[in-house]
């Protein structure tokens, strides 16, 4: 029989169904702008889950490619909240109009967490794989944006940048 799915398979799929929870609720400005990018990549993330779990002989490829879509997605996350889209507002007697920023730290740290399962299930292949031709190196650590732009160098650093930072080698 099959084995039982890993733990961020569940919770790639939480993140999925809790981002489109979410977008429901935004605005009609946001809803046809930042609400198609964070749906897109939710639906990305979880397909390239599923292709890690499944696609055994690519695994390496496909958790190095998991770690960049749950940066993007934290990314667009993180947009979302700066033009406004998580704001919570009232469309009248008592009714929400915009999920309001519980959603959006529900979503930030199911992202973060997934993130964190990323960048193990990437050096354990690491581990496996041996210390020649590691083709992962250019990822960011563990899926977060500060560490990436620790890497890019623009400017961004570590004032609340989460996450390990790349050593110099």
């Amino acid at each position: 029989m099959n084995a039982p799915l890993p733990p961020i398979y569940r919770d790639c799929r939480r993140l999925l169904l809790r981002t489109e929870e979410v977008v429901r609720r935004f605005s009609r400005y946001h809803k046809y702008t930042g609400e198609a990018d964070l749906r897109q990549q939710a639906f990305t993330v979880m397909r390239r889950v599923h292709m890690a779990v499944y696609d055994r002989p690519q695994v390496a490829r496909h958790v190095q490619a998991l770690v960049w879509d749950v940066d993007a997605y934290k990314l667009t996350l993180q947009l979302a909240i700066d033009v406004g889209a998580f704001v919570h507002g009232l469309g009248g007697p008592g009714k929400p109009t915009s999920p309001g920023f519980a959603a959006f730290e529900t979503a930030a740290l199911l992202a973060a967490q997934i993130g964190k399962q990323c960048g193990g299930w990437q050096k354990s292949l690491r581990g496996l794989a041996g210390p020649a031709g590691d083709a992962s190196a250019g990822s960011p650590a563990g899926g977060s944006a500060g560490a990436l732009r620790a890497q890019v160098g623009t400017g961004a650093q570590g004032a609340g940048a989460a996450g390990p930072q790349p050593s110099a080698a």
